[in-house]
């Protein structure tokens, strides 16, 4: 809390020093520290700003502060250069998040006339966040629309979630709205993949450049979210040998080049799982019984509702019935999960850099909570996603009391 008011006071001083003519020098940052001023204008004092890290597929809040003069900072200890991510749920913001670059004892410099995250320029003598800009500047005018109809998708879905349940309110006519801006979104969204992508094409190959292209990737598997395969394709052969060893190009080789998937009646689909101890397994070495396959993750809402029920059938089935959870959870998080939730049975987790590669492509994971109950012969016998209180027992009641 005192480093956050020692770097408001020297943003407002800075302000001070604009409003007076004078020039503002950039402020000594210590070794070891990051330092983020922003200054907005157009949007209402009061308004809370969060700072978040990202923990693969998780979103940690590291830091909030509220706007006050048009200004908000952060700052902390930092060892490495690392990019963190600045996201409001206030009124008339998109539903999305600014990527901002910071490093050890320097200052990024935020500034915004508007709500529209991606719309704010952010400078710093950070090398990232430098590239992080040519990537902005190329997309910024299509990007401006996009963020515009999010905020507006934004506000419907708060009013959703606040009056969900109200009588007299129209639930249906709200969620006919959010879809009318997501069919207007998604053209524009795929405008700005395009836009990036040529871009792409006209730069040095980086680690960020990397990151970005195995994002791209990672969309390939959804279908209508991603639809230059080729583009993406082209870039991967502008890579060397040595470039293509990295965890990067391996997860987009992993998104390109996926192996087959499965589905009923195909054999079950297999792979290196590993349980909380570090210990390989497989779904091989589970004989003569049916499998329950349970891809979930503990920021899914439907799949934490539903450990209690799986837990009371894995009891009930336990002499027909072996339970696999497999986690996309990154692993500290899943461990800490698993233990803390007193999770019991099959607790696995592929540990892929490239999420939703591996098993949960072969298995064709679009949604979780997402179950695969295989027979024991190995077949798979159904294949369904989501979770309401006694949905598994109506699944597993149909195909284990066959007997």
């Amino acid at each position: 809390m005192k480093r956050n008011r020692i770097a408001r006071a020297a943003l407002l001083t800075a302000a001070a020093a604009v409003a007076c003519g004078g020039c503002a020098l950039k402020p000594d940052v210590p070794e070891g520290e990051f330092l983020i001023r922003g200054r907005l204008t157009n949007v209402p004092d009061s308004t809370v700003i969060a700072l978040y890290r990202d923990e693969g597929n998780l979103l940690k809040v590291m830091r909030q502060d509220t706007l006050l003069g048009g200004t908000f900072s952060f700052s902390d200890t930092l060892s490495a250069t690392k990019k963190l991510l600045i996201m409001s749920d206030g009124e008339g913001f998109p539903g999305t998040w600014l990527d901002v670059w910071v490093a050890p004892g320097q200052c990024t410099e935020i500034t915004g006339s508007d709500r529209l995250l991606k719309t704010w320029s952010v400078e710093s003598d950070i090398p990232e966040q430098k590239e992080e800009n040519g990537y902005a500047a190329c997309t910024a005018e299509v990007n401006k629309e996009l963020m515009r109809l999010s905020a507006e998708e934004a506000t419907w879905l708060r009013e959703l979630g606040k009056r969900n349940g109200d009588p007299g309110f129209d639930e249906k006519a709200v969620w006919a709205k959010i879809d009318s801006l997501r069919k207007l979104e998604e053209p524009l969204q795929q405008e700005v993949f395009k836009l990036e992508l040529d871009y792409m094409g006209t730069v040095p190959v980086t680690p960020l450049w990397l990151t970005r292209l195995a994002q791209y990737a990672s969309y390939l598997p959804y279908d209508g979210v991603m639809p230059y395969r080729a583009e993406i394709e082209e870039l991967y052969g502008r890579l060397s040998e040595i470039a293509r060893q990295t965890p990067e190009a391996k997860a987009v080789a992993a998104y390109l080049y996926p192996r087959p998937v499965v589905g009923v009646g195909d054999e079950m689909a297999d792979g290196e799982l590993y349980d909380t101890d570090g210990n390989p397994h497989r779904l091989a070495e589970l004989k003569d019984e049916y499998i329950l396959l349970d891809f979930w993750s503990s920021g899914c809402g439907p799949c934490v509702q539903s450990i209690p029920e799986m837990e009371r059938l894995a009891e009930r089935y336990r002499d027909r019935l072996a339970v696999v959870g497999i986690s996309e959870d990154p692993k500290a998080h899943w461990k800490s999960f698993v233990r803390e939730k007193g999770m019991k049975g099959h607790q696995w987790n592929e540990l892929l850099s490239a999420p939703r590669t591996g098993l949960f492509a072969r298995y064709q994971v679009r949604g979780i909570p997402h179950y695969v109950l295989i027979g024991p012969d190995r077949k798979i016998r159904e294949v369904w996603s989501g979770y309401g209180p006694g949905s598994l027992e109506e699944k597993l009641k149909k195909h284990l009391n066959e007997r």
